[in-house]
């Protein structure tokens, strides 16, 4: 069997992982933007591939943002508050 080389050291905390998505920037910029509903258009991505990946960043933040696939287009959308 091969050797595993590693290395461990005592520390005080943990460090807590902060990923940020290339889809973040997306989703920032709209919720700066004030508006309720954006059109956005994507180059070499398919719209598909765009829904999922940003309902997934959406989700995974817990925002009341929706999103929407149109004809090559992506629409996001701020969720109505009922009440």
């Amino acid at each position: 069997m091969s050797k595993i080389e590693y290395k461990m050291k005592p520390v005080e905390d943990k460090r807590v992982k902060t990923s940020r998505s290339i889809f973040d920037p997306i989703i920032d910029e709209f919720i700066k933007s004030g508006a309720e509903l954006v059109e956005i258009v994507v180059e070499d991505r398919t719209t598909s591939y765009m829904v999922t990946q940003l309902r997934n960043r959406i989700t995974t933040r817990e925002l009341d943002i929706e999103v929407a696939p149109g004809y090559d287009v992506i629409y996001l959308e701020k969720k109505t508050q009922t009440i």
